[in-house]
């Protein structure tokens, strides 16, 4: 797991913009493929810009996945070094791919300064998000590819996303 500084000062409006980034390739999901429901897309959205406004996300990750495998997914990684990058827009969600029988799935990653927070820090922050997050397992990527696509940046922060497309 990573961190990240701040080259420059980064605020909560750097924050929504770039939760604001991902917030529409969620509700691009949403108008493609029906998930996630409408009433959780604010609810993402103000989640992860809660965290990145402490720097406590290392990976944010969204798609379907069917046995255990995804069908098609969006990542997006925090640089840790806080480096600047492209300004890039949101969207490009795959769209037209058979998702029958597939699960949606939203994953979050957090990095280590959210673990050196301490259960009292992050008890502190997790009363400030609109929901708890539950472990889990990301599915397997195995049958398919990575392609880096968009990179986003606010604040000197940067968030790169990556599309996974299963060749199956």
């Amino acid at each position: 797991m990573s961190s990240y500084t701040y080259a420059e000062s980064f605020t909560r409006v750097h924050a929504r913009r770039l939760a604001g980034r991902v917030a529409t390739d969620l509700r691009q999901s949403h108008v493609l493929y029906g998930v996630p429901g409408s009433g959780r897309l604010d609810d993402y959205r103000l989640e992860l810009e809660e965290l990145l406004l402490g720097g406590y996300v290392a990976e944010y990750q969204f798609g379907f996945e069917k046995s255990d495998q995804v069908v098609w997914s969006l990542r997006y990684k925090v640089g840790p070094d806080g480096s600047l990058g492209g300004t890039g827009s949101a969207g490009g969600v795959p769209h037209g791919l058979d998702v029958s029988g597939a699960n949606w799935f939203n994953f979050l990653t957090f990095s280590n300064s959210w673990h050196l927070l301490g259960e009292p820090g992050r008890d502190s922050v997790n009363t400030r998000l609109p929901f708890l997050r539950t472990t889990g397992s990301l599915p397997s990527d195995g049958h398919g590819q990575w392609i880096t696509d968009r990179t986003y940046s606010a604040g000197g922060v940067e968030v790169q996303r990556t599309t996974f497309r299963s060749w199956l």
